[in-house]
């Protein structure tokens, strides 16, 4: 009989740990092995339910402290987006299974979420030595085998650098994201030696390289950005210095890369020639001014129900979208989505759409704040990161969709998963539970 529970409790152990171990690693082949983050949110879904069934079967229950008011906040946050599906899908009477598919992947991190505060586990002690191997290995990958779908090595005017499932928009911001997260998490567990502080400091350098090698400008602007964030918040002592640093950084980076000086000559001549009351050729920036304008509209004509992936054809040719987008463009709306994160789901589903995703920016968001200044130093410091992160991911949200394919609504589910855990955890840790804190 004993034997049989130190068993059942070393089994437990081992799959606490490999949760852990599974969590940490998820960044590392997020952009060079395709499936790889779906995977990870799979296999540690499962562990999660099983170790959440394992702790019911000996016939205790979870412990959650019902004042916990973020946490189950959090856990009504993470069934939102399939919620939305199926309230504009019921409106609309038609329901369409696949369309649950990437909203599903926030839903199977909600066990992942509730485990890992329930075993005050911090997964980031680990995941910030991971996040800069991730970038290396892109790298070394894109390095040693250039071509991609979307461009050609004899073309280099229209290559783009990726993956060969990743689309550049998304190669870019995401290599931009966690380039910053090296940066922000410097020193995020007391002070890191030289070596660290190199290894994350190269996966910096080498994730915006990457990001303008992409040639693509979604995310760009978070850089500027994250960066005075985070002098202003982590380097009070040095601000001035480092905002003349960024500013020498980005006039540096323009006039040293041709790609980056193009493309953003290209995205300032474009909008200053939009034309708000005639038609517009197709361009970049163009298409997103008027894809915005095409998904105020659509969510007036059906702002309870939505429309679907494909629902609006009818509207295609409608005189009020034929005043400043050309047919073209608004078939590649219809194919191809928004390239606005926020816009895409308020027309598919309509108002529920537009809660849904507003939501998932916002209450990260308010969170984070509070903890900036409601936490211990070190929650303090994780959030500064988690705001660096969220700021990414809101403004690459804003020239493409973010959580609509499976792989990148995977990987940020588990992200924004980790996060929170994580600070719920130190918030915890502040009030006196410290003794279960996993490093």
């Amino acid at each position: 009989m004993g034997k049989r529970v130190v068993r059942q409790v070393l089994d437990m152990a081992n799959l606490s740990y490999g949760l852990q171990t599974l969590l940490a690693v998820s960044p590392l082949f997020v952009l060079t092995i395709k499936g790889w983050i779906s995977g990870i949110l799979f296999a540690s879904s499962a562990a999660a339910i099983f170790i959440m069934l394992s702790v019911i079967a000996k016939g205790d229950s979870p412990t959650f402290p019902k004042h916990h008011n973020w946490l189950w906040c959090f856990v009504i946050l993470f069934t939102l987006p399939v919620i939305a599906i199926f309230l504009g899908q019921s409106w609309r009477q038609d329901y369409v299974g696949r369309d649950y598919d990437s909203p599903a992947r926030f839903l199977l991190s909600m066990p992942i979420l509730l485990v890992l505060f329930q075993k005050r586990f911090d997964v980031f002690r680990s995941m910030v030595c991971v996040i800069p191997g991730s970038i290396l290995i892109t790298c070394i990958v894109v390095t040693l085998n250039p071509e991609s779908p979307w461009g050609h090595l004899n073309d280099p005017v229209h290559f783009r650098e990726t993956t060969y499932f990743v689309d550049p928009l998304t190669f870019g911001s995401l290599n931009m994201t966690l380039g910053l997260c090296c940066l922000l998490s410097i020193d995020l567990y007391g002070r890191d030696d030289w070596g660290v502080r190199v290894y994350k400091t190269t996966g910096f350098i080498v994730g915006v390289y990457l990001s303008i090698v992409s040639g693509s400008r979604t995310g760009w602007l978070a850089l500027p950005l994250v960066l005075y964030m985070w002098s202003h918040l982590r380097l009070t002592r040095y601000r001035a210095p480092v905002f003349i640093g960024i500013l020498l950084l980005a006039s540096g980076s323009y006039y040293l890369s041709a790609t980056l000086q193009q493309r953003l000559d290209v995205a300032v001549q474009e909008i200053i020639s939009y034309h708000w009351d005639t038609l517009n050729p197709q361009t970049s920036v163009g298409d997103r001014l008027s894809f915005l304008r095409m998904a105020v509209f659509l969510f007036s004509q059906n702002p309870w129900s939505g429309f679907g992936d494909h629902g609006f054809a009818a509207f295609i040719n409608s005189p009020d979208l034929n005043r400043y987008a050309l047919q073209q463009t608004q078939e590649f709306a219809l194919h191809s989505g928004f390239h606005n994160e926020i816009a895409t789901n308020m027309v598919r589903s309509g108002v529920w759409g537009l809660l849904s995703s507003s939501a998932l920016f916002v209450i990260p968001a308010l969170f984070f704040i509070r903890s900036l200044y409601g936490g211990s130093q070190q929650a303090q410091k994780i959030a500064v990161l988690a705001l660096g992160y969220l700021a990414c991911t809101f403004i690459s949200g804003m020239t493409t969709e973010v959580f609509n394919l499976k792989f990148t609504a995977s990987f940020h589910a588990l992200m924004f998963t980790c996060f929170i855990s994580s600070l719920l955890v130190h918030h915890a840790v502040g009030q006196g539970s410290e003794k279960n804190e996993s490093t």
